[in-house]
Formats: structure tokens, sequence, C-alpha cells
């Protein structure tokens, strides 16, 4: 007897392939970005110099502090185009790209003019003298990164949300292949260089990403591009646009940058500061983990903030829910995996960064923390991301932004001034609560279908949106 494929079967399978055609050059993306960062660690420790590998995720964290908020405004170029697509507004999928340029210009510029103010800044953290030296010396350096960082991320974002995503894909790749060979050249004095030490990794860094947004503007500009997406005449700034991208982006952007001063005052204050460089070492190298595991779900996020923006563009939030549902799949699988690996071998990876034995101890217990909240990240990243695809920023923001500070913060700090004896671990079990109440609440917001009445565009006469299509 021969079964004939039912019309719902033959969809769920194309939609499979949809979400893993778009998650696995997303993963990939986000891994090479991770693995440039753990990278830099790497080269860092090899200094030989315990307060060079303190101080790189400090001075790092300091710095996103400064453009998340820009970067989270230009993601929504992902949101736009995405949803432009679905429309059959291809203009304005390359539009929309290009207003990533003038924030990231501004930004730019702004922090070369406030760089004088950094070693004031890092004074106030309060670290080891030697600490903050090191600091200081990759932060000078790392302040040049604003505007490539800011103009890629909103081009990358285009071209994710216009669903050719390995076009960003290979231009992270390449550009974190590049970041390591620049940077062991300049801070290890190859070829008659003089050695920079940490500060060359700044420079690495710097130069890679110089080279991907160029990148990523030779694409933009290519002939197939520009042949759909009339990418060579859309170039010229729109304020209507660029309000629009500011009006939904910037919640998320806030939220972004919450999240960034929260765990930067997490890192250098609640842990380097009250406990000391053993303890900061140790976070530092949890942090190393928590990237290999975050980044690439967030991958599967971006994939998916394109794929329910599509949908939604088009007027089918039912195909968004299913595509949502298919991904909180996979970053489950994926994440509850790595909660396995980072609880039942903690130690052992913590030792591939550090022999020293207090080092070891107090990462061990903090690895414990991070394989206990995987499973919860999952939920918020991804529930982020389709409620991000849909435009639902605001209220997600806002329930995040009190729950960061409150609990994370004002809980962290509590806990290492009621419980002592916990050391750095009290602060990370805080933390490893705000994770979990998030992923509910995210779960809790994305099914609660109130997503289905935003429209990103706010245009009157455009109704299509709103109609609720079977497919």
């Amino acid at each position: 007897m021969t079964t004939v494929p039912t019309e719902s079967g033959q969809r769920t399978k194309g939609e499979i392939s949809a979400v893993i055609a778009m998650a696995i050059p997303g993963v990939l993306m986000h891994s090479s970005r991770a693995l440039m960062d753990v990278a830099d660690y790497v080269l860092v420790k090899w200094l030989n110099s315990p307060d060079a590998q303190a101080a790189i995720l400090p001075a790092q964290m300091m710095l996103w502090c400064y453009m998340v908020l820009p970067m989270g405004v230009v993601s929504m170029v992902n949101t736009f185009a995405a949803q432009s697509l679905g429309r059959k507004e291809y203009r304005e999928c390359s539009a929309y790209a290009w207003q990533t340029i003038l924030p990231a210009v501004l930004f730019g510029l702004l922090a070369v003019g406030i760089a004088p103010a950094l070693p004031w800044l890092i004074g106030r953290v309060g670290h080891a003298p030697a600490v903050r030296a090191m600091e200081l010396a990759y932060a000078r350096i790392a302040v040049l990164t604003v505007f490539p960082t800011i103009a890629s991320t909103g081009l990358a974002a285009f071209f994710t949300g216009i669903h050719k995503p390995w076009v960003a894909t290979w231009s992270v790749v390449e550009a974190n292949i590049l970041n390591v060979l620049i940077s062991m050249v300049l801070m290890f004095g190859y070829f008659g260089v003089e050695p920079m030490g940490i500060a060359g990794a700044a420079w690495g860094t710097f130069i890679a990403l110089c080279y991907r947004t160029l990148r990523l503007v030779a694409a933009l500009l290519t002939h197939s591009i520009d042949e759909q997406f009339d990418s060579r005449r859309t170039w010229r700034p729109s304020w209507s646009r660029l309000k629009g991208l500011v009006r939904v982006g910037t919640p998320y952007g806030l939220l972004w940058l919450c999240d960034c001063v929260v765990w930067t005052i997490f890192v250098t204050v609640l842990i380097g500061r009250m406990f000391g460089t053993a303890d900061l070492i140790a976070t530092n190298t949890a942090w190393q983990y928590m990237r290999l595991s975050f980044l690439p779900t967030i991958g599967f996020g971006q994939a998916l903030t394109a794929l329910v923006g599509k949908s939604i563009g088009a007027g089918y939030p039912q195909r968004a829910i299913r595509e949502t549902r298919l991904t909180i799949v996979l970053t489950l699988c994926y994440m509850g995996l790595l909660s396995f690996v980072y609880g039942l071998a903690g130690g052992w990876l913590v030792s591939f960064f550090s022999s020293d034995p207090i080092v070891l101890k107090i990462g061990a217990d903090i690895m414990i923390c991070v394989a206990a909240f995987q499973l919860f990240d999952a939920l918020g990243i991804t529930y982020m991301a389709a409620l991000r695809g849909a435009g639902d920023t605001a209220i997600p923001a806002a329930v995040l932004f009190v729950g960061n500070w409150t609990i994370i913060i004002g809980g962290g700090w509590l806990a290492a001034i009621w419980f002592p004896e916990l050391g750095s671990l009290g602060p990370w079990i805080a933390a490893s609560g705000l994770i979990a109440i998030a992923g509910g609440f995210l779960w809790w917001r994305w099914n609660s279908r109130t997503w289905m009445r935003i429209n990103i565009f706010d245009r009157t006469g455009v109704a299509h949106l709103d109609a609720q299509k079977t497919l």
C-alpha cells in the first residue's frame, strides 16, 4: 500500500528544511565570532601574564557597554529586511541596510573623542594596578573597533534578513582567521615586528573587523544583489527608515545595553573587586565556555528572526509559530548537551586555561552554575529572537531590564554580603536565577500571541500585515 504524503506533512518537512538551512550558517557565523574571542583569550594566556588574562574580558565588556545600544538598533535591519522580503518590497530591504552606516560613523567618532577618559574610567573599577594597566593598553586600541563593529552588525543583519546568511557567515569566518594571524604577529613579534603584548590582540581585532565591513559592503554592491534589491541606488540616508529602526530597535538596544552593563558590573565589581584576581580569572574562563554555548544559539535566533519576519510580512503568523517551535527543539538539544558536558567535566575544561589550584576549584564550581542555566538560556534567546522578528521588543526589554538590575546586581551583591563563605559562587547563583526567570517569561510572552497585533512599519493603508492567513 502506497502512502501519499499529506499537505501538512510536506509543509512541516519544508519548514524543517528552511529552519536548518537558515540556522547552519547562523550557527557557524556566531561560533566563529565566539572562537575569535576564545582565540584572543588563548593568545593572551600564552603571554604568561595572569594580569593580562584577568584584564582582557573586563576591557572587552566595558567597550561593549558603549557599542551595544547602536548595535541593537541596527540589528533590527534583520526584521525590517525580512518583513520587506515577505511583502515583496525588495528595494526596501537594501534601503534599510544602508541606514546602518550613519549610526556607525557617529558612534565611532564619538568613541575616539571620549577615549582620553579611559584611564579615569578603568581606574574607577578598582582592580589591581597591574590589571588596570593591561585593561588600559587593550581598551585604547579597542575603541577604534566601534565603527566597523556597528557597521558590520547592520550589514550582516541585512543578508540574514533576505535569507542569504552565507554571505555574512563567510565574512566572519574570514575575519576570524585574519584576526588570529595578525594578533599572533603583533602580540609576539613575529617577522621582525616589535612585540605589542595584549595591545596586539586589540589591533588584530580592529583590522579583522575593518576587513569584514569592507567585505559586506562589496557584497551589497554586487550585480546579483543590486539586480534584485536595487542596492546601488538606495544608499542615501532616509530619516523615515532610520526613525523606524530607532523606534523598534531602541528597546532591544537598551536591553543589550542593560545586559552588557549588568554583566560588566557583575564581572568587574561583584567578582573582580569583591573577590580578587583568582576569582576573576575563573569567571573569565567560564565566560569563554558560555560564549561557545550562547553565541551559536544566538545564531539560531538570528535565523529565526529572519524566518519569523518573512512569515509575518507575508501574512502567515501560524507559519512563524511552527518555525519557532522547530527552532526551540534544536536549541534545547544543543544547550542541553553542553549542560551535560559542563556539569560533568567543568573542572577539567577550566584546566585548559589555568593550572592554579585555587582558580581550578573556583572555576569548577562556577561551571556547575553554567550547566544549570543552559536550558533556560536556550528558551530565553530563542523566544526573544522570535519576538524580535515580530517587532515585539518594548515589553520584553522592560521586564528583563528590571530583572537584570534587581536579581543579578541586587541579588548578586546580597549573596556576596550575606553568604561570603560561598565566595564568587554566590553572585553566580543569583545570575542563574535571573536566566531561569527570563526564559520562563519570554516563553509566556511568545505564547500570549500579543505580537500578532504589531505592525512595525506603522503606515496608513497597510492592511495585509494584519490578515491572518493560514499556511
